[in-house]
């Protein structure tokens, strides 16, 4: 009968050590994941800022480069500078303050 409980201890006692073990990678793979799920968001924030850059940009060269003067092109242009003036005074308005 002591033999038996001394199998019992040692075979809970080994599959303790296993859960245990298997506890730890998988504590570590959560800590691996969260850095990830950081650095993609850090990723996608960067993303964000550069397509509003570019489509800003894109914009920019629209009113640029528009070598048929139809009256859209002339009034998407003139909206453009618009946006440009009021965000502009924005930022004077801010800088003010």
């Amino acid at each position: 009968m002591a033999s038996d409980l001394q199998q019992t201890l040692e075979r809970v006692s080994r599959k303790t050590l296993h859960l245990t073990e298997r506890y730890n990678a998988i504590r570590q793979r959560l800590e691996q994941m969260r850095k990830q799920l950081g650095e993609r968001e850090q990723e996608i924030v960067r993303l964000q800022a550069e397509v509003e850059r570019l489509s800003l940009e894109n914009d920019y060269l629209k009113v640029v480069t528009t070598a048929h003067h139809s009256r859209a092109d002339v009034e998407r242009s003139r909206a453009v500078i618009s946006r440009l003036v009021r965000q502009i005074d924005r930022c004077i308005n801010e800088l003010n303050e």
